[in-house]
């Protein structure tokens, strides 16, 4: 039973992880399903559709769009991930014998996320679309 404790954890973590990623979206896709179901229906039988129903099945679509606002704060948010990495290679140096762990080369990953964020604050500029 020993040499099973090893199995049950590594399924378990993964089987929990595999979970996680599949089990919301299929809920969330079977819904969409169930509610298309009723609206054509309803359609097929003449009847008109309540706004408040369009503005439901709309609604992940508004989510969706860029806006000026959100394009910001993400902006933002990868400058600060990218002033963090440079600030763990600038502070964080550590040598191991000859190795050189961190140090030099995190500033150069610390420039990926810092650039993604300088390209969403410029991108907020050109965005058009209201909040």
């Amino acid at each position: 039973m020993e040499e099973l404790t090893g199995l049950f954890a590594v399924i378990g973590v993964f089987g929990s992880l595999t979970a996680i990623c599949t089990i919301p979206p299929y809920l969330k896709h079977r819904s969409n399903r169930e509610m298309q179901k009723t609206v054509r229906a309803a359609i097929a039988e003449g009847q008109s559709l309540p706004a408040e129903l369009i503005e439901v099945m709309t609604r992940d679509v508004k989510k969706g769009l860029p806006s000026r606002t959100r394009d910001i704060r993400r902006g933002v948010l990868w400058i600060a991930a990218g002033i963090g990495i440079a600030l763990l290679g600038f502070f964080g140096d550590v040598e191991f014998g000859d190795t050189r762990w961190i140090g030099m080369g995190t500033m150069g990953i610390a420039s990926i996320p810092f650039v993604f964020g300088i390209a969403y604050l410029v991108l907020s500029f050109f965005n058009k679309i209201p909040d």
